[in-house]
């Protein structure tokens, strides 16, 4: 078997599980069984989660349970969808849940991503509820639960199971009532909205979102902000429990429900060395030759093709720029990064036929004979690419409309080795909250995100170094390492109260 991967970070998180079973769950899975042309690959798929946990799932010989969705994944589990991998190391087991075409079109496409996404992102204009979606929504989660029931059971002694997004929001109560003294808890990788928005959703059904939440020990949120419109939400729909805002607590069913901000980042080690390789030496070089030559600056920005990132905003505010000053014409070219995303959703497929027509609109009008205003790249771009644009970029837009966090920004920062790029960056990202140095716009005020745009190309070296400096070096202080180790330490500590209170009531 052949198996493209990434390399393993030296870092160890291990020591907070001690003899508890780690079960994760999350609807992607860490490695992909395919059938290719020599027989079965395995893939593991990029991203800062499976970075981040594969290293600890190995040396902790946990579980991690999460859809199978590779072509050959079915070949090669026993009968309850359980394979060891890494393959040939077989340091942990990967437990497969299968689902089929109409449970990915209810489950995932159809509640997670019609109706979930676009309410907690605040962009109700997408927001579609079907029963059905609703329903099977539901089926899976529980099947999710069963899984994770299953495989609690099979432990000798304690377990832990993490839950990971808004794919599960009702998982951790069907597995409380299957596994009671289960430690659950649950990262919500994306905004979560105020009440008013929330109840847009049938009335039972927000209700049934926030109490399958609270099946969880422990509730995790990008930032403050987001816990709270939680806590406002359980005080508002769910009148049988107790919200106490000042400790971030839930009294709820006899149990104690705790929430917390915990914001997510990036191996910042790994980006640093992508792009610090030979091979970036030479394609920054090549970059810079072929876009920013002389005094042109090269801006890039990263994203899926998705309505929460604010693209058609952002070209808005570009060709504004150049229909109001002619003189910023070939000043600066754009490297759109743009990833397909969802493309079955039909919001998706028409925002990117939208995006495409912006993007040759804008070359048609403002472009030269030696000058592309925008470079659009329209398909996946590996890790190590990224880290090389990123690195010889002069600026970087940022530009969501709601988001969790936004890696990308912190992505940027991690490879700006030779500092000398700004940082654009929407209001409304976690992100915003995390770093302090960028130029903050709001990218539904078109005005202002030129002037942002206007102030970063202005903005002399000495300044763009000061301000990188200290980006970066807050990012070293806070990688997706830290965010595992504080995540892990509260459960943890919060488990050990449990187990005293256990004991003290056992004695009375």
């Amino acid at each position: 078997m052949a198996v493209a991967g990434l390399p393993l970070p030296m870092v160890d998180i291990a020591h907070y599980l001690d003899d508890c079973k780690f079960i994760l769950v999350s609807n992607r899975e860490p490695y992909e069984h395919m059938r290719g042309a020599t027989g079965v690959e395995v893939k593991q798929p990029a991203g800062g989660l499976v970075s981040a946990l594969d290293p600890t799932m190995r040396r902790t010989h946990g579980t991690w349970v999460a859809w199978g969705s590779g072509t050959a994944d079915r070949d090669v589990t026993d009968e309850a969808g359980r394979v060891a991998v890494p393959p040939d190391e077989n340091c942990y087991t990967l437990r497969r849940v299968w689902l089929d075409d109409a449970d990915v079109n209810g489950y995932y496409h159809g509640f997670a991503n019609q109706a979930l996404w676009p309410l907690c992102h605040m962009l109700i204009q997408h927001f579609e509820f079907r029963t059905e979606y609703w329903e099977r929504y539901r089926t899976v989660n529980l099947r999710f639960a069963h899984a994770v029931a299953d495989e609690a059971e099979r432990c000798s002694g304690r377990a832990m199971a993490w839950i990971q997004d808004y794919h599960f929001a009702l998982a951790a109560e069907y597995l409380r009532a299957m596994r009671p003294s289960l430690f659950i808890h649950q990262f919500w990788h994306i905004p979560f909205p105020p009440a008013d928005i929330l109840r847009l959703l049938p009335d039972g059904t927000h209700q049934a979102v926030l109490r399958g939440l609270l099946g969880n020990d422990l509730i995790e949120f990008q930032i403050d902000r987001y816990a709270a419109n939680f806590l406002d939400c359980v005080e508002k729909f769910v009148p049988e429990a107790r919200v106490d805002h000042a400790r971030q607590t839930i009294v709820f069913r006899d149990r104690l429900v705790a929430v917390g901000a915990f914001p997510i980042s990036i191996d910042v080690e790994r980006f640093e060395q992508m792009a610090a390789s030979p091979e970036s030496e030479a394609r920054v070089a090549t970059l810079r030759d072929r876009y920013a030559k002389g005094t042109r600056q090269l801006g890039v920005c990263v994203d899926r093709i998705d309505y929460t990132k604010g693209i058609p905003e952002r070209l808005h505010a570009l060709e504004t720029l150049w229909t109001e000053s002619p003189e910023l014409r070939e000043r600066f070219t754009f490297l759109f990064v743009c990833t397909p995303s969802r493309t079955d959703l039909p919001a998706y497929a028409m925002l990117e036929r939208e995006v495409l027509q912006s993007v040759m609109a804008i070359n048609t009008q403002f472009g030269t004979p030696d000058w592309t205003p925008i470079v659009f790249i329209n398909e996946n771009v590996d890790s190590d690419l990224l880290a090389n644009v990123y690195r010889a970029a002069d600026l970087c837009i940022v530009s969501s409309l709601q988001d969790g966090m936004n890696l990308v920004a912190k992505e940027f920062v991690a490879c700006q080795l030779d500092e000398r790029g700004a940082l654009i960056l929407s209001r409304f990202t976690g992100s915003a909250e995390e770093i302090e140095g960028a130029i903050l716009i709001n990218p539904f005020n078109v005005d202002g995100f030129v002037a942002g745009i206007r102030t970063a190309l202005g903005m002399s070296p000495e300044e763009r170094k000061r301000r990188m400096h200290r980006m970066r070096r807050d990012l070293h202080n806070s990688t997706i390492f830290d965010w595992l180790d504080s995540i892990l330490a509260r459960a943890t500590g919060i488990m050990g109260a449990q187990r005293i209170a256990q004991r003290q009531v056992a004695a009375v």
